[in-house]
């Protein structure tokens, strides 16, 4: 990464590589209109004038090369800083999608002394000037990498500055109580008295508990944007495999009439309804003496217990076996649906008595028919239901970063501090040291205190034309 104060013009593909019909180049930086002059030329041949055109309105232009031949017909639209993605001049260029006009088309911006943009410039640039704030760059990340419409609707919110803004109710009322601490320190000889110290301590919990809740979300967080994991198990023989290829839309897994055909773990990403989830297939669960069967049951009991949800799979058209009750001893009920397949060897449609599988209290269940895909349906809209229904502390501020959450896992050390030092009427300068520790760890969340390094983390791992 680049000095972080360098302001010389970059340039980079906004949209993806490859063949498409649309491709758009990006460009900012100082006086960036005159610079780019030499590669323009209107399709009557009236010169480019130096003076930047009337800004957001689009302009049909040619794209030529240093001996004047053109290299592609576009449209050109110019941004005037401050009012841009940026906050600097700004360009786009939206030609044809090949991959040699493109690279010709860049390689001219270079000679032209626009240089090739670093991973994540563009909304480094949007920080640094001002336009956006850490948590909002990051949500913006967040949004490219959307695999589901919640998370994508999640990732809108914080764009808009819905975290940020509750962000910074916190960092004001940790500034309200190191303004009351400080104004005691004035008066060195005196004892903080009980009506400041219950004041301050107010505030600090105040934040704490909003902090707090913030945290119990990261977990929501991590599963809108890496997907929830829901496994299917079940004994051998039940369908668990035809049902997740019913689920994922692939013939991933192998189905045949053998017991134990499942052998190892496997994964499919789909969304349901909107909400990502890792679909999980594992071996079925029963006694064998097979190593490598072995092997794959007992990752299946791992997977079994670390699932965000499970899904029971049993046979509707057969007897409650043994392997089936001891099965249901290892479910977590809370987090499981149980699934009937195979009603299309039955007549009934009725969900069976769960009593017969020793259980003592109320687990969803459906019955479906993998084979003849009857109640498929009803059970996505039950998958659907549970995972929609996961707590969240307000729309806009789950915190979907490792990054934030280790910053405010940092900023309840630092307020635990300070409440526990100000309970024991310590040194009031340690207590206004631990706020002051809090407010930096919550300002790198949005960006109010950071360090080079810091932000080279940060938009390294952004994409380069953005």
């Amino acid at each position: 990464m680049r000095h972080i104060n360098s302001t010389d013009p970059i340039a980079a593909l906004a949209t993806p590589p490859g063949r498409s019909g649309v491709a758009i180049i990006r460009i900012s930086g100082k006086n960036v209109w005159k610079k780019l002059t030499p590669l323009l030329k209107y399709p009557n041949s009236k010169p480019i004038s130096p003076t930047p055109p009337t800004p957001r309105v689009l302009q049909r232009i040619d794209l030529i090369d240093a001996n004047n031949q053109t290299l592609d017909q576009a449209l050109v639209v110019y941004f005037k800083g401050p009012n841009s993605f940026t906050g600097e001049d700004q360009i786009e260029i939206q030609g044809h999608g090949s991959p040699v006009v493109i690279a010709r088309t860049m390689e001219r911006l270079s000679q032209l002394g626009i240089r090739p943009a670093d991973p994540g410039e563009f909304s480094r640039r949007a920080f640094l000037n001002g336009k956006t704030d850490l948590a909002q760059a990051e949500a913006l990340m967040n949004l490219i990498n959307a695999s589901s419409l919640r998370a994508a609707r999640e990732a809108t919110k914080q764009m808009e500055g819905t975290l940020s803004q509750r962000l910074q109710n916190n960092q004001a009322l940790l500034l309200e109580a190191l303004a009351h601490l400080e104004a005691t320190l004035d008066f060195a000889d005196e004892d903080i008295s009980p009506d400041d110290q219950l004041a301050i301590a107010g505030r600090l919990t105040k934040v704490a508990e909003d902090i707090g809740q913030l945290l119990q979300g990261s977990t929501l967080g991590k599963q809108l944007a890496h997907g929830f994991e829901l496994a299917i198990i079940g004994r051998p023989n039940v369908g668990k495999s035809t049902l997740f290829n019913r689920l994922s839309g692939h013939n991933r897994a192998i189905v045949t009439p053998l017991p134990g055909t499942t052998r190892d773990i496997l994964e499919s990403p789909i969304e349901i309804h909107g909400i990502p989830v890792q679909l999980t297939d594992t071996a079925g669960l029963r006694e064998t003496d097979e190593i490598i069967e072995e092997e794959g049951i007992k990752r299946a009991k791992e997977r079994l217990q670390k699932a965000d949800a499970v899904l029971l799979l049993l046979d509707i058209s057969k007897e409650i076996t043994n392997e089936d009750q001891e099965i249901i001893k290892l479910a977590p009920l809370d987090r499981t649906i149980i699934v009937w397949n195979k009603q299309d060897l039955t007549e009934s449609n009725k969900i069976p008595d769960t009593n017969k599988l020793g259980v003592d209290q109320a687990v969803a269940s459906v019955v479906i028919s993998c084979k003849k895909d009857r109640g498929i349906n009803q059970l996505t809209e039950k998958i659907a239901s549970f995972f929609g229904s996961q707590p969240i502390d307000g729309e806009g501020s789950v915190v979907m970063v490792a990054r934030q959450k280790e910053n405010l896992q940092k900023t309840i050390s630092h307020l635990a501090s300070a409440e526990a030092l100000l309970l024991h009427c310590e040194n009031e300068e340690l207590v206004a040291i631990a706020i002051r520790e809090a407010l930096n760890s919550i300002g790198e969340l949005i960006g109010k205190t950071t360090h080079d390094d810091l932000l080279d983390l940060i938009f390294s791992s952004f994409c380069i034309g953005k």
